[in-house]
């Protein structure tokens, strides 16, 4: 599933359950839990997304207008000591359903020849139902990196998007220990060297393609 996508509101659009919040975010060290914490106090969030690449704007999402419309007579224009004492600056926002691309037909490749990609690897069922939501699990509850049209996670070895490539001097620590049985399959087919970063990757739909 794609994350959401959001636009100003038209006329007659006067009030939504979204809210627009500049001068907030990620890159100015407040992490999604820590906004939904506080704007939790005015109702129920239904989530807080990326408004845009920078991170210096979220939107916040309710799951009610009628929550979205205290928090917003509470907190625009108003300094927030819960949020570093930032003056916040907001405005309603509209869920936009975008437009999707169909597509008749997409090959199913069942081996890595099928795809002709030097060092690829296919391999089925390689971890189990449990594992999979377990891991899910673990990277759901860390902080994300909200980049344009995705979210990513970024551990050993921070990969740069404008490079394509890995930043050799930024060492961001060991592998988190929730992959360590994953790396020890890895290890034991002896056709693979061992890993020293890993990138996680949400995307919208339709891109990544």
């Amino acid at each position: 599933m794609g994350l959401p996508r959001f636009r100003n509101p038209k006329d007659g659009e006067k009030c939504s359950p979204h809210l627009y919040v500049a001068n907030c975010g990620p890159a100015l060290g407040l992490s999604d839990e820590t906004i939904a914490s506080v704007f939790g106090k005015f109702g129920e969030i239904h989530g807080v997304h990326a408004a845009d690449d920078t991170g210096n704007r979220v939107i916040v999402s309710y799951s009610d207008s009628s929550s979205s419309r205290v928090a917003m007579e509470s907190l625009n224009g108003k300094i927030c000591s819960d949020l570093g004492g930032r003056i916040l600056h907001i405005r309603y926002s509209v869920e936009s359903p975008g437009k999707v691309k169909t597509i008749d037909f997409i090959p199913l490749s069942k081996s890595a020849a099928d795809l002709n990609i030097p060092g690829l690897y296919l391999m089925h069922e390689f971890i189990t139902p449990q594992e999979e939501q377990e891991l899910l699990a673990a990277v759901g509850v860390r902080p994300w990196q909200h980049l344009a049209r995705r979210r990513v996670q970024h551990f050993g070895y921070k990969f740069c998007y404008d490079i394509r490539n890995v930043d050799a001097n930024r060492y961001l620590g060991e592998l988190p220990s929730f992959v360590a049985p994953v790396l020890e399959r890895i290890r034991s087919l002896h056709t693979l060297i061992d890993a020293d970063d890993l990138s996680l990757d949400q995307l919208t739909a339709n891109n990544g393609k």
